[in-house]
């Protein structure tokens, strides 16, 4: 299993495609390292981020911690 922790782009390159591009390089290299299941944390608040892991094949798994009073959420996409 890997886990993504702390991925982001600056606001100035949002929308240009360089997120999915990092998010695929990461995938690729869990994959190469036979990882089969990836996973990552997201809060509330970052409902543009939930969306874009949604968008590229991430479901929560239901498990959520608390993160400073906050619910952190987590998600994961099996590797094939």
């Amino acid at each position: 299993e890997g886990h993504l922790r702390g991925m982001a782009v600056l606001p100035s390159m949002r929308g240009s495609g360089i997120a999915s591009q990092l998010l695929s390089r990461a995938e690729s290299e869990l994959h190469q390292r036979k990882c089969t299941r990836i996973t990552l944390d997201t809060t509330e608040p970052l409902l543009r981020a939930m969306r874009f892991y949604e968008k590229h094949g991430y479901r929560r798994s239901g498990k959520t911690k608390d993160f400073f009073g906050m619910p952190l959420i987590e998600y994961q996409k099996a590797l094939l």
